[in-house]
């Protein structure tokens, strides 16, 4: 009986996030692209970031986006969405050295043309308060913090606790909830 409880209410959660998501783009129905697009923004919503994260009170949320795919695009429509009370500003950072090291990045999609370099986009971010996610299910097994993926013809996505914790970054257990933990 527990086990179907548990069951029931990922199912619900999911079904909320999912709708949460698809308020997000009003133009018809969302490609997967923009479903994805549109988890990113919420995880933004369920992560507590350290103080130090923030220089300032009014200060944007940035979320970087490396490479390009269409997720990375359908994220680009996402400039100055309002989350947890800061403007979210969208930076598309071109040479990952130079940049990881000169922008202050609060979210990290690393786009599926960068799949080949993730790891070394990670070193470069060790210790750094910044939730990286990317597009694909091998991320977290690599140290990335989420990975989205496609399972049964639905967006699903899995959480590397150890990396967010390693980082100083908090999820909350709704998030959780509805993720899958890898083993």
């Amino acid at each position: 009986m527990g086990h179907r409880h548990t069951t029931v209410i990922r199912g619900i959660l999911l079904g909320l996030l999912c709708v949460l998501s698809l308020n997000l783009f009003a133009r018809g129905e969302p490609g997967e692209d923009q479903v994805k697009a549109a988890f990113v923004y919420n995880f933004a919503k369920f992560v507590e970031w350290p103080e130090t994260a923030f220089e300032a009170k009014d200060e944007p949320m940035v979320l970087c986006i490396v490479g390009k795919d269409k997720v990375g695009a359908a994220l680009q429509l996402l400039e100055q969405r309002e989350v947890q009370g800061r403007q979210l500003h969208i930076s598309v950072l071109s040479n990952t050295k130079e940049s990881l090291k000169s922008v202050h990045c609060h979210i990290l999609f690393i786009a599926s043309s960068e799949e080949t370099r993730q790891e070394e986009i990670l070193a470069e971010l060790e210790n750094s308060p910044v939730l990286t996610v990317a597009d694909n299910i091998e991320f977290v097994k690599q140290g990335g913090m989420i990975s989205l993926y496609v399972e049964a013809q639905r967006v699903q996505f899995s959480i590397n606790q150890t990396a967010t914790h390693n980082n100083g970054l908090k999820l909350s257990a709704r998030m959780l909830q509805l993720a899958r933990i890898p083993h």
